[in-house]
């Protein structure tokens, strides 16, 4: 090792408060080795018996699962492979190369015979393994979080804030099984603002976001707690009815018909209202998700052509 490599390792956390010349003779065994971008140094179906000091570079960790969801940088000075080391298991992550990296690696044997021989080597990789299962256990629940957020994000309705078409697959038909299971009646509504294009044309697609958003708001209040929203297309919303006969389904759209139909919509200066038309349809529980909301959007049709701002039922 040269004069340079000596003082490289010397800055290791390991040797951090360690005279390191009572130490040094006893890494003669460790060889260097250079890593070029990309070259992974370990990788969880590899075991490992080494540990490795960083002399120069960066190295990027990716935990088991979340390669793409989260990482750490390890940089010179810093060490990595500890863990496997001292449970003799095989790596809990990919460790790869993030730049041109020297590191010395440290053989298993040497590692435990440099603990025999100081207490300061013994304490520091004590506190670097302490702090790797801390940071570590920081990502999970920082990837966890994330993960939640992009789930989130990929099933609701950016403008409106309710859930999206994607959500209403799976949330929809998870409810309606339960309903079937329960001997239960339920019913579905397809909701369109009427004359929707003709309010984006008279004063503006930010305008007609706005109408938008106060539908949306409107339904999220007026709805029970159990019922399903979503937005089911560009200004058509689809609700689901739990547990809900079809006359009870026809007052609850009445009431949202009404509501809207009474409620001011402000944007800047503007003030304007609209309406809606909703088709309802009992659902048959023998039948797929589909057919009960075609029955619904038929019914939809219905209450336009006869005039808007109206409630129909499928027959």
């Amino acid at each position: 090792m040269d004069a340079h490599d000596r003082a490289l390792t010397e800055q290791s956390s390991l040797f951090d408060g360690v005279d390191f010349s009572n130490v040094e003779y006893m890494l003669e065994r460790s060889s260097l080795r250079m890593l070029e971008p990309g070259e992974k140094l370990l990788q969880p179906e590899v075991a490992n018996s080494h540990l490795y000091l960083i002399l120069e570079g960066e190295l990027r960790v990716h935990l088991i699962g979340q390669e793409t969801l989260e990482h750490a940088s390890l940089t010179a000075g810093e060490c990595t492979g500890e863990i496997s080391l001292v449970d003799g298991q095989n790596p809990s992550a990919l460790v790869v190369a993030a730049k041109t990296t020297r590191v010395l690696a440290v053989p298993h044997d040497t590692v435990w015979s440099l603990v025999d021989q100081s207490h300061d080597v013994a304490r520091n990789l004590l506190a670097i393994i302490a702090g790797r299962m801390r940071n570590d256990n920081s990502a999970l629940i920082k990837s966890h979080h994330k993960r939640a957020q992009y789930e989130h994000q990929a099933t609701v309705d950016a403008l409106t804030g309710v859930h999206n078409r994607r959500w209403m697959n799976d949330a929809f038909s998870r409810v309606l099984n339960r309903c079937a299971l329960d001997h239960v009646h339920s019913a579905v509504m397809v909701i369109d603002i009427d004359r929707f294009k003709l309010v984006n044309d008279t004063y503006g697609h930010l305008v007609g976001d706005v109408a938008l958003k106060s539908l949306a708001n409107i339904m999220q209040a007026h709805l029970r707690p159990h019922d399903l929203l979503v937005r089911y297309g560009g200004e058509e919303f689809a609700i689901l009815l739990p547990d809900t006969g079809i006359e009870e389904a026809r007052s609850i759209a009445e009431r949202l018909r009404t509501t809207v139909a009474a409620n001011e919509i402000h944007s800047g200066d503007l003030v304007f209202k609209i309406t809606i038309s909703i088709g309802i349809a009992a659902v048959n529980n023998e039948s797929k998700l589909e057919e009960n909301f075609g029955a619904a959007d038929r019914a939809l049709y219905r209450a336009k052509e006869s005039g808007r701002n109206r409630v129909e039922v499928a027959v």
